[in-house]
């Protein structure tokens, strides 16, 4: 994706004058300041201290430093004072079916204002849009059921709604209009042969390079992104020709008749097993493609359905993962934050700690692991302009966490509060609720 296209992919969602979007509904209540904490605002620059964020009618309306921002008369403020406030988190790739309503409570209640699901059955598109209006729930964007080869993955899984299949051009461009009437907010593919059992080479039928670049270029039409699911090297080269948003998943492109078994009996889990894979990642860095890794989620993967894989092999893959992330970040590479398969051990509804942990050890700085959990997320959701930074016009969705995250990344478990479409959705019992403004409580630029 060129620098071009990187820009057009953030407007997705709205233009930056009057940000809209269908699942973002920003009819807040009357004005609510956040002053005296540390406001890191998602974009990647540095924190305002002693800042103060005020939102009005769902909506941000002014963010800076405490001595230029005037708090309205009638705003209600919340003190946070050694505390830091930043966007909320949204985990842009969740696999979320059931107990919709407790789940995405759960989320919220720890901080993640928003998820992106990549991939569900069709009927359930306007069920989690539904459920995430709720002012206790965190919102969901959706991508609907993921395009697919006829019987390629993952349409063996469940009942089989949750792919659709695309094995021509005319096919992809019917099925890309298909999902957007659905209220799609993004476009999922999976270019995946691999069968996850993780112990033979996959041999899953997938899309060719036609129908994937027709998915893009109808999307586009539509102003929603693709994001595709690679694992191999060649779907990679294909993802990347047709110009894809986002890769997911993919941290050591495997050769297509290879797996984490047989890399590891031939003494292979290294860099060293594909020469062409720091050329590749200069690619995806120079087209502005962004890495989803879930890390987390691929190693939980390989620990349920290889039980009796050594552990030396897993320790091996977990470093082959982190070790191949560094390479991407070292090289400028964008990355968002995605948790994969909530339910999963280790992939509680909340917060994705074990996923930015990953992040940290791969090289992201604290700043630059909240900005894959804030802004690019947002980006990847279809959400460039409404979400994941702390701005004038922006809707507001806020977290607001005690100490410094970027001291201590610990300092995301504890959260004080959260706010939704501008409503104080959580507030933890240490707390003190907001009191009513008066005027000489903060100065007066004017």
């Amino acid at each position: 994706m060129s620098h071009e296209a990187e820009s057009r992919a953030e407007s997705f969602g709205g233009s930056a004058a009057n940000p809209e979007s269908p699942h973002v509904h920003g009819k807040g209540p009357g004005a609510l300041a956040l002053v005296g904490g540390s406001v890191i605002d998602g974009s990647g620059t540095q924190p305002i201290h002693s800042g103060v964020v005020v939102i009005e009618n769902g909506r941000i309306t002014a963010v800076g430093p405490a001595a230029q921002v005037r708090i309205p008369d009638a705003a209600l403020v919340l003190r946070c004072d050694g505390q830091t406030v930043l966007p909320g988190i949204i985990d842009s790739h969740t696999h979320i079916e059931q107990d919709l309503p407790a789940t995405l409570g759960a989320f919220l209640k720890d901080g993640v204002t928003s998820l992106g699901n990549t991939g569900c059955g069709p009927d359930l598109v306007s069920q989690l849009h539904t459920a995430g209006g709720d002012l206790h729930a965190a919102r969901v964007f959706a991508a609907g059921p993921a395009l697919t080869a006829a019987g390629g993955y993952p349409s063996m899984r469940g009942d089989g709604s949750v792919a659709r299949a695309a094995d021509s051009a005319t096919e992809a461009e019917a099925a890309v209009d298909e999902l957007a009437a659905l209220g799609a907010d993004f476009i999922k593919l999976t270019q995946e042969s691999f069968d996850f059992n993780y112990r033979t080479p996959g041999r899953l039928p997938v899309l060719g390079p036609g129908p994937i670049a027709a998915v893009v270029r109808r999307a586009d039409t539509h102003g929603l992104l693709v994001r595709s699911h690679v694992h191999h090297v060649t779907q990679l080269d294909i993802a990347l020709d047709a110009g894809v948003t986002s890769v997911e998943h993919m941290l050591f492109p495997l050769p297509p008749d290879m797996g984490y078994v047989e890399l590891h009996r031939e003494g292979a889990l290294s860099t060293d097993a594909l020469p062409g894979l720091r050329r590749r990642i200069a690619r995806m860095v120079e087209q502005g493609v962004y890495l989803v890794p879930t890390l987390g989620g691929e190693l939980i993967n390989i620990r349920l359905h290889l039980p009796d894989f050594p552990a030396d092999g897993l320790r091996a893959v977990e470093e082959l993962l982190v070790s191949v992330l560094a390479l991407y970040v070292e090289a400028g590479g964008k990355v968002a934050l995605g948790s994969d398969w909530v339910g999963l051990p280790g992939i509680p509804a909340g917060m994705p700690r074990q996923e930015m942990e990953y992040m940290l050890a791969a090289g992201l700085t604290p700043l630059q692991v909240i900005e894959a959990s804030t802004r690019h997320a947002a980006t990847l959701c279809g959400q460039g302009q409404t979400l994941g930074v702390l701005a004038p016009g922006r809707h507001a969705d806020l977290t607001v966490v005690g100490g410094d995250p970027l001291r201590d990344p610990a300092a995301l478990d504890d959260i004080r509060a959260v706010v939704k479409d501008g409503h104080l959705a959580v507030l933890a019992d240490s707390q003190s609720p907001p009191a009513p403004h008066r005027l000489a409580d903060t100065a007066d630029p004017r």
